[in-house]
C-alpha cells in the first residue's frame, strides 16, 4: 500500500519524507446541485494554485449526492471526486475530504439527503441572513436532533447509522491513494433543537443594548459565552465525542492512515470554547492519526458590515481556538476562516492579521473559498 504523503508525527504534520508540512491551503467545495455538486475544476486551475502557493485542498462532499438511495452509493459521483483528486495529485497538491452540510440537508440548504431528513413535518423558517436559520428553524432543528439520535428512516435505518456506513465505504475506497490524506467527518456539528437555546441568550443582550458588532469589552463577552458554553458543552461531551468515536472506528475498520479530522460544533466558529477530545476506540484508547481542524468567522461574515473587517472579534475568536489547540495531543489547522468574496481594505488588513497570527501560532489553514480567489481581490493576501 502506497504511504500517504501527509501523515501525523505528535502535534505535527509531516510529509512523506519526514519534513514539517504546514497546510496553507483552500477549500473547494461545490453545493450546486444543477451541477451535480461537481466544480468545473480542471488541470489549469491546480497549476495556479501550485503556483500562488496553496498545498492542500479541503475538497467538499454532499451526501446527497454521494448517497442518493438509502445505502446506494453513487459511482458516478464518486468516479467525477476521482477526477478532481487525480488533478489535484498531478501537481502534488493533497486532498482531505470533507463532508459538508449548512442547514442539515439539501432540503433546506446542502448535505443530508432528503431520505435522511426527519423533521417531522415542522416549519422550516427561512432567513434573510440564510445562518440565522440554525437558530429559528424548528425543521433545521428537528432534523439534527434526530440525526443524532439516530431515528429511522423510512426504510427503518438510523440516519445516523447510514451516515458512518457511508463514511465507512468512503474509506475503503481511498484508504490506498496517497493524495487523499485526510476526513473531514462533519462540516460544523450544530447541536440541535438546544442549539436554539443560544438565539434566546443573544436576544436578552441585544435587548440589554449589547452590539454584538462591537465586542470589546471583556466582562461582556466573558458573560456572554458563560451563557452559551453549558449548552455546547453539553453536546459536544454527550453527543459529538461518542459520534466522532463511532465514525473514527468505523474508519479505522478499513483505513488506518489517512488522517482522520475533527471539527467543533457550529458556535466554536465564533469563539465559544470547545469541548471537543480525540476520538476513542471502544476499549477507550486514542484512535490512531487525527487532528482538528476548528473553523472561525468574524461574526460579521455575510452580513454588509463585513466590508469594515478590523481585528478585536476575530483576535478574541482565534484566541479561543487556539487556546484549545494548546491544550490537545494532536494537530491543530484552521478547516475554514476568511470568506471574503469582494475583499475591502479592511478585509484585506484582517486577513493579513490573521495570517500572521497563524504563522506565529505555528498552525496551518484552508482559506473559504475557491470561488472567488480570481475576481474577489483576496488572492493579492493569500498567494505567496
Amino acid at each position: 500500500m502506497a504511504g500517504k504523503v501527509i501523515r501525523v508525527s505528535g502535534k505535527r504534520f509531516i510529509d512523506d519524507k519526514g519534513r514539517d508540512f504546514v497546510p496553507y491551503g483552500i477549500n473547494m467545495v461545490c453545493k450546486d446541485r444543477t451541477v451535480g455538486c461537481i466544480g468545473n475544476y480542471t488541470e489549469e486551475e491546480f497549476k495556479f494554485l501550485k503556483e500562488n502557493g496553496f498545498n492542500l485542498v479541503r475538497l467538499g462532499l454532499q451526501w446527497c449526492m454521494a448517497e442518493p438511495v438509502p445505502g446506494v452509493y453513487s459511482e458516478d459521483y464518486f468516479s467525477k471526486i476521482d477526477r478532481i483528486i487525480s488533478l489535484a495529485a498531478a501537481h502534488e497538491i493533497p486532498v482531505f475530504l470533507d463532508m459538508h452540510q449548512d442547514l442539515y440537508g439539501a432540503k433546506f440548504e446542502d448535505g443530508a439527503p432528503e431520505w435522511a431528513t426527519v423533521d417531522e413535518g415542522a416549519e422550516h423558517v427561512r432567513t434573510e441572513l440564510w445562518s440565522e436559520s440554525y437558530l429559528v428553524s424548528p425543521a433545521v432543528q428537528l432534523s439534527f436532533d434526530n440525526f443524532w439520535k439516530d431515528a429511522p428512516a423510512a426504510d427503518g435505518v438510523g440516519v445516523r447509522t447510514r451516515f458512518v456506513s457511508l463514511w465507512k465505504f468512503i474509506a475503503a475506497r481511498y484508504c490506498d491513494n496517497p493524495y487523499v490524506i485526510g476526513y473531514d467527518v462533519f462540516n460544523e456539528p450544530f447541536p440541535g433543537t438546544v442549539g436554539g437555546e443560544v438565539a434566546l441568550i443573544l436576544n436578552e443582550f441585544m435587548q440589554g443594548g449589547v452590539e454584538l458588532s462591537n465586542l470589546e469589552d471583556q466582562s461582556t463577552i466573558m458573560n456572554i459565552v458563560g451563557k452559551i458554553m453549558p449548552i455546547t458543552a453539553s453536546f459536544e461531551t454527550g453527543i459529538l465525542n461518542p459520534f466522532y468515536d463511532e465514525v473514527g472506528t468505523a474508519i479505522r475498520s478499513v483505513d488506518k492512515d489517512t488522517i482522520l479530522i475533527l471539527e467543533s460544533n457550529y458556535f466554536a466558529n465564533a469563539g465559544i470554547p470547545s469541548e471537543v477530545q480525540p476520538a476513542c476506540y471502544p476499549d477507550g484508547r486514542q484512535i490512531e492519526n487525527q487532528a482538528w481542524a476548528p473553523h472561525g468567522y468574524d461574526i460579521l461574515v455575510d452580513t454588509s458590515d463585513y466590508e469594515t473587517g478590523g481585528t478585536e472579534r476575530v483576535d478574541f475568536i482565534f484566541g479561543s481556538l487556539l487556546e484549545k489547540a494548546d491544550s490537545l495531543d494532536i494537530p491543530c489547522f484552521f478547516g475554514e476562516w476568511g470568506c471574503y468574496p469582494n475583499a475591502s481594505t479592511g478585509q484585506k488588513e484582517q486577513a493579513r492579521h490573521l495570517l500572521e497570527l497563524f504563522k506565529r501560532a505555528g498552525v496551518g489553514q484552508t482559506y473559504y473559498d475557491h470561488s472567488h480567489i480570481h475576481d474577489g481581490g483576496i488572492l493579492e493576501v493569500l498567494k505567496r
